[in-house]
């Protein structure tokens, strides 16, 4: 099964999921239920059909954040060398994931996400979960 999401993408929500006839096939029957009562809202589909017209009528924007993707990518990594911090993913990709290998983990990112919040303008979050909820919980690093 293949599955697309528009939310980091298009800024939106929603998606696809496609497959082979049989996969699709028990999609159709096991999810009406959850597909009619969570359809995507008529605005954010039009947001995200406008944003992939804009893309397709301007490929150049497309470029553009893959460079400064990439520019970010390879100045955290110069940031964090020799430190318990690293930067995890594609390079391309504009959402980066910085994790930190030593103790106090949730305390250092913590920490690392208020200085941002304070000293500068770049948007930075930290990934929560809930434990108890987690089949196989998930250790900050």
């Amino acid at each position: 099964m293949v599955m697309g999401s528009l939310e980091n993408a298009m800024a939106s929500t929603g998606g696809f999921c496609v497959g082979r006839s049989y996969v699709v096939g028990h999609q159709r029957l096991s999810g009406l239920g959850y597909c009619f009562s969570a359809s995507l809202p008529p605005l954010l589909a039009t947001a995200a059909s406008e944003g992939l017209k804009i893309i397709n009528e301007q490929p150049d924007r497309v470029a553009r954040v893959q460079r400064f993707a990439v520019a970010v990518h390879r100045g955290l990594e110069a940031a964090f060398e020799g430190s318990n911090f690293a930067v995890q993913g594609v390079e391309l990709s504009p959402m980066k994931h910085i994790v930190y290998n030593g103790d106090d983990a949730e305390k250092k990112l913590d920490a690392l996400v208020e200085r941002l919040f304070d000293e500068s303008s770049i948007m930075i979050t930290r990934a929560r979960y809930l434990d108890r909820d987690e089949l196989y919980p998930v250790t900050p690093r």
